[in-house]
């Protein structure tokens, strides 16, 4: 997100995995590996993974903060139209401001006339110019009891699942109403009201609510007052999902360094699915190596996190980049050689799944580094030198991944309770034989999926046995379909163009039905031919790419003519990425009766023109 690689926020939430095939043992091999997009790393206990804390509904909010991270252009204050516009604006506050001093005013009259003028965004574009012009008019702190009068106001209830609360009349105001707080340090009005104290203890309760702890942990850093840490320090015990991005930044903008330990040992807990946006700060801020060494710093989670925070961070920079490197990523802003080396000393003293899955990393991101490098595609010397660096100790690593490391990681597959998503792609990863029972004891535990980190458990599960091979858990694998998903339902529903948005209801769904379809794909089992083509008329996207790709494994000949004639028909689906899978899939049937249906693409959809253009020119060759 990157703050990484790939967002998963902005798309249907999936399994992720990096390649097509199952690898063999012996995985950290320094050679070419197929690049793919990384997951998300769960820190909780394998036996512990999916607990109360971490089924946070990471949605709420979702939608907000992407939109928050998206660069806008800076507001021009010296624009003719902008001047104009805050000249109006400061005489209608002005005599806002007059009448509620005088009386003549109510509270509630004021803050309905300010909901209207705040009326205009987007908030992180306009906030910078907002916040101080209000407080030049209000520096007395008169307009508190109208911040705190909108503040308390509800938002639409009603929104459509992809729509952003902070751009309704209401959500604007609210927003700029709590970050106002943030500007009063000392503020009493009418009497002892509204105190200081006040302001910092209802920020720190806004700071635990993914939908306004984006605003209210901005204004406790404003504060910065000995109340406004006390507030956030507290906040961060029950936070979870974005309200704990947000607050553990805060603490990291407030350089609370006497606190950072408390960051590390609770950071990941009850983020589940963005743990980037909690490793990535905490990497820059903290010395990891340290609390990585053998003989390391805290107690043995602490250090067990910052093996986490180490791997999702390599995880987030695996792909190389391409051309010119224009800045460098994030694992490459601390010493990567001193940092791998710590790891490996630390996970060779004390063998745990965290250490082991973070050596794993390290083995994947130096593999497809070194493979750039060899081919001369990688060049920079402040990646190539690092990488360079830690190669030497690259033996000694896969001697200890492929026994002490594979061992901790199996190990948890036979301890109760749920296991972390991650570890289970590592399961796949290793391709070890020794994992399939337990793997397939724990999916026939499932009943029915109906929460999104379940469905991601389940998802991580199926890939798992497809990439290990194991034919026995197609029965399992259909029945939790059948069980936790509408298939005929979603078939009868218009095809949609885009990935459904991360708080609509049906991801749950499409979670488990598409990893379903990748793995029956993987398992090559003809006998789920029918269900797989069945989801290539699935309404999401996701669930036909996942079809699409697993419809060439399950009959690459197109012995059965549904096949050809599903990837032909395909060809018109309204997502880009799916009509490109198809126009592959017909270069590999040889289907010569669809080059009408290719031309037409060529004509229609320019974007996929040359995809288009070389499966045309395959298919008359």
């Amino acid at each position: 997100m990157s703050e990484n690689n790939q967002d998963p926020l902005e798309q249907t939430e999936m399994i992720e995995t990096g390649g097509s095939e199952a690898t063999e043992p012996g995985f950290l091999h320094i050679e070419e590996k197929q690049a793919g997009p990384s997951g998300s790393l769960v820190a909780s206990p394998g036996t512990s993974a999916v607990s109360a804390s971490a089924r946070a509904d990471n949605r709420v909010g979702t939608i907000e903060h992407l939109a928050a991270r998206r660069a806008y252009p800076a507001i021009d204050v010296e624009a003719p139209v902008i001047r104009r516009q805050l000249s109006e604006m400061r005489t209608e506050i002005t005599d806002l401001l007059i009448g509620l001093r005088l009386g003549t005013l109510r509270v509630a009259e004021v803050a309905e006339r300010l909901i209207a003028l705040l009326n205009f965004g987007p908030v992180p574009q306009w906030q910078p110019v907002l916040i101080p012009f209000l407080l030049e008019i209000d520096r007395a702190g008169t307009l508190i009891p109208v911040w705190l009068n909108i503040i308390e106001r509800d938002e639409p209830r009603d929104l459509p699942p992809d729509s952003n609360p902070a751009e309704t009349e209401i959500g604007r105001a609210r927003r700029y109403a709590i970050m106002m707080l943030g500007n009063y340090k000392y503020a009493s009005v009418e009497g002892n009201r509204f105190q200081m104290e006040n302001l910092t203890r209802l920020l720190g309760v806004l700071a635990r609510d993914p939908n306004t702890s984006l605003y209210a942990t901005q204004a406790l850093v404003k504060q910065g007052t000995t109340a406004a840490i006390q507030a956030l320090i507290e906040a961060l015990k029950d936070a979870e999902g974005w309200a704990k991005v947000d607050i553990i930044e805060a603490c990291i903008a407030l350089n609370l360094t006497r606190f950072y330990d408390l960051l590390l040992a609770s950071g990941l807990d009850g983020v589940a699915g963005l743990e980037s946006y909690v490793a990535v700060p905490l990497y820059r801020a903290l010395d990891l190596e340290p609390f990585l060494r053998a003989d390391g710093r805290g107690s043995p989670r602490m250090r067990q996190q910052a093996a986490l925070i180490f791997a999702q961070v390599l995880q987030d920079g695996s792909n190389p980049p391409k051309g010119a490197v224009t800045s460098l990523p994030i694992v490459f802003e601390r010493p990567l050689p001193k940092l791998a080396r710590a790891l490996f000393d630390g996970a060779c003293q004390q063998p745990s799944w965290q250490f082991a899955l973070a050596v794993h990393r390290l083995g994947h991101f130096l593999g497809r580094y070194w493979a750039e490098i060899s081919r001369g595609t990688l060049q920079d010397p402040r990646l190539v030198e690092p990488v360079y660096a830690c190669l030497p100790m690259m033996p000694e690593v896969e001697k200890w991944m492929n026994s002490a490391g594979r061992e901790a990681i199996l190990q948890v597959l036979t301890q109760e309770g749920e296991v972390s998503p991650s570890i289970l792609r590592v399961v796949g990863e290793l391709a070890d034989p020794r994992a399939s029972g337990p793997l397939l004891q724990r999916l026939e535990q499932l009943t029915v999926v109906r929460e999104r980190e379940q469905a991601r458990y389940a998802a991580a599960l199926c890939d798992a046995l497809g990439r290990l091979g194991n034919s026995h858990a197609v029965g399992p694998m259909v029945r939790l379909l059948e069980r936790s998903v509408e298939i005929e339902r979603r078939a009868n529903l218009p095809k949609r163009r885009d990935n459904l948005p991360l708080t609509d209801n049906e991801v749950t769904g499409s979670i488990i039905y598409g990893s379903v379809v990748r793995a029956c794909g993987l398992l090559n089992d003809r006998n789920t031919l029918d269900l797989v083509l069945k989801a290539a008329s699935d309404f999401d996207p996701y669930v036909r790419l996942q079809a699409v790709e697993a419809i060439g494994r399950l009959d690459p000949e197109a012995s059965d003519l549904r096949s050809l004639l599903t990837t032909r028909d395909l060809l018109n689906d309204p997502n880009d990425a799916v009509a490109r899978a198809a126009l592959q899939a017909v270069v590999r049937y040889r289907d010569y009766d669809s080059i009408v249906m290719v031309r037409h693409i060529i004509e229609t959809r320019p974007q996929l023109a040359p995809v288009a253009y070389e499966t045309l020119r395959q298919l008359e060759r």
